[in-house]
């Protein structure tokens, strides 16, 4: 698999400056709007973006939360266990960032997997945490 993108990243990484300076740009550019290449999904970012996001992997109401995983109901008695780490990104869907003790019992929540491809593994890492409100509120048809 000859990708255009690494043969010009070899050639530049000559020049440890400039490689370093393009790598920065690369992760500044796709880390908060598109996931890794493998996983084949456009996460959202805390504003909006360019990019429509990918639907989100879990979308629910939270009804545990204990030691960083949240148990979300997807449907009448069907759960999925999320972990949130220190990379997961949290906010509203207004784009208002929030801590992990913002969330509560009751949210309804929309959920990006790191392996969104895999979301009926459980638990697994979430990638954006985005709440429909701080209070115990539907989330709003997109």
């Amino acid at each position: 698999m000859n990708n255009p993108l690494i043969a010009v990243l070899k050639a530049v990484a000559a020049n440890a400056l400039q490689a370093t300076a393009i790598a920065t740009a690369l992760m500044l550019i796709t880390i908060p709007g598109i996931a890794l290449a493998t996983t084949q999904c456009v996460l959202p970012v805390a504003d909006g973006g360019d990019i429509p996001p990918s639907p989100p992997s879990v979308t629910g109401k939270i009804v545990e939360i204990h030691d960083h995983q949240l148990t979300v109901e997807i449907r009448k008695g069907v759960v999925h266990r999320t972990i949130v780490n220190d990379g997961t990104g949290l906010w509203t869907v207004y784009g208002g960032g929030i801590e992990e003790t913002d969330l509560k019992v009751g949210q309804h929540v929309l959920i990006w997997l790191q392996d969104c491809r895999h979301a009926e593994k459980t638990p697994q890492v979430a990638a954006v945490v985005q709440v429909c409100s701080l209070a115990a509120e539907v989330c709003a048809e997109r």
